[in-house]
């Protein structure tokens, strides 16, 4: 059985490596498509105002488990109207690469 973790957070520490700021792990679903769904259109308002990137992680159910993949987003904001904000794919950025998990583990 795998689960999709929603993890949202505010930047990307390209100095130290990692992230930097507010993060969280907003939910689960059991399929990438309703977890897609929610991230890319911002469901239930995941952004809260500060986090500009968000990852799926596709894990298995046990203890510790390792993420096995992942999608990046990043915020959207058309006109700079943030009431409309959307999230759009990203590749892996490079100062993440090192880290196993964001959500579980």
């Amino acid at each position: 059985m795998y689960i999709y973790t929603i993890t949202t957070f505010e930047e990307l520490d390209n100095e130290y490596g990692g992230i930097a700021g507010s993060s969280r792990c907003v939910g689960y679903y059991d399929n990438f498509k309703d977890a897609d769904e929610v991230v890319k259109n911002n469901l239930g308002d995941i952004f809260e105002t500060i986090h500009n990137y968000a990852v799926i992680e596709k894990v298995e159910a046990g203890l510790y488990p390792a993420c096995l993949e992942r999608q990046f987003y990043k915020i959207h904001v058309e006109n700079d109207d943030y009431r409309n904000v959307t999230y759009k794919p990203i590749d892996e950025p490079e100062c993440v690469k090192c880290i196993v998990n964001f959500a579980i583990g």
